[in-house]
């Protein structure tokens, strides 16, 4: 009887073995779901010291609507939709002009910590999140932006395109 408990033992092993070594082998040949971090938003200063963004777009991508919130309330601070133009890339906080929808307009005072959400028309949701101080004011009037997820340090503007293209398309 000790051989046949042994046998069924041995047996019922060696199956949860090859059942834990399918799972693995089925597990490293899917690929991930979705990125690994979202894809950020360039975050810069525009001429008259407002905040800029820089949305990285993949070739046949385009903006359908643009929002910034507050980070701890959750409160809309400002929102846009429908861009005269599918190739835009650069919008600046508070300034509607190329949006035929401005559904929340800038509230004030800004709050010290923003989330700025681009939807594509994909549905698809690109962002970053930041404090106002992460953003200097010597940015403005410059081509330099802070990719606030990836590195809190600014960089040219077409650097952040080319190194989320690569990343993200």
């Amino acid at each position: 009887m000790t051989g046949n408990k042994d046998f069924r033992r041995r047996r019922w092993s060696s199956g949860f073995l090859l059942l834990t070594a399918c799972v693995l082998l089925l597990m490293a040949c899917t690929p991930p779901l979705g990125d690994r971090l979202p894809r950020p938003v360039g975050v810069g200063r525009a001429d008259d010291g407002q905040l800029r963004f820089v949305i990285p777009l993949c070739a046949g991508e385009a903006i359908s609507s643009f929002a910034a919130v507050d980070h701890e309330t959750e409160r809309p601070v400002w929102k846009v939709s429908r861009p005269a133009r599918r190739d835009m890339k650069k919008i600046v906080l508070g300034n509607a002009q190329g949006f035929a929808e401005q559904e929340i307009p800038l509230a004030s005072p800004l709050p010290s910590n923003l989330d700025v959400s681009a939807t594509l028309a994909s549905d698809l949701v690109v962002g970053s999140a930041f404090t106002l101080d992460q953003i200097p004011e010597d940015l403005a009037g410059t081509a330099t932006v802070v990719n606030v997820i990836g590195k809190g340090t600014p960089e040219p503007e077409e650097e952040f395109l080319r190194q989320t293209d690569a990343d993200y398309c």
